[in-house]
């Protein structure tokens, strides 16, 4: 059914459940910028532990500690970006429900106008 046939109500019901899928990306793409923020600084730790001689120095660790510093802060700049985006989706369509809401015209049960 395209947009323009839509009911008020169905439009509203359509855009509540955009939300909720825009609600529960954000939480996902959070839990993303976590675990890269984890990755990278466990990356730089790797690397500083072999920088100081803490850790055997190998190419296989040197390698493993500049792919979790590297891989991890591209995932956290990605998920943060995402993160931007979808909250500025969730706003417009939460001022789409609202004014899908405003159209509708409601008046409070008792006739008072508020």
């Amino acid at each position: 059914m395209p947009e323009t046939d839509l009911t008020p109500s169905e439009a509203i019901e359509r855009l509540e459940a955009e939300i909720d899928e825009l609600r529960d990306a954000i939480r996902r793409s959070r839990r993303l910028a976590v675990v890269g923020r984890v990755c990278a600084i466990a990356g730089i730790a790797l690397l500083a532990a072999l920088l100081f001689g803490l850790a055997l120095l190998t190419p296989l660790r040197m390698i493993v500690g500049l792919s979790l510093g590297l891989g991890g802060l591209v995932l956290m700049g990605s998920s943060v970006g995402s993160t931007r985006q979808f909250e500025r989706t969730l706003k417009r369509a939460e001022a789409e429900r609202s004014a899908a809401i405003d159209d509708l015209q409601l008046v409070p049960l008792d006739g008072e106008a508020r």
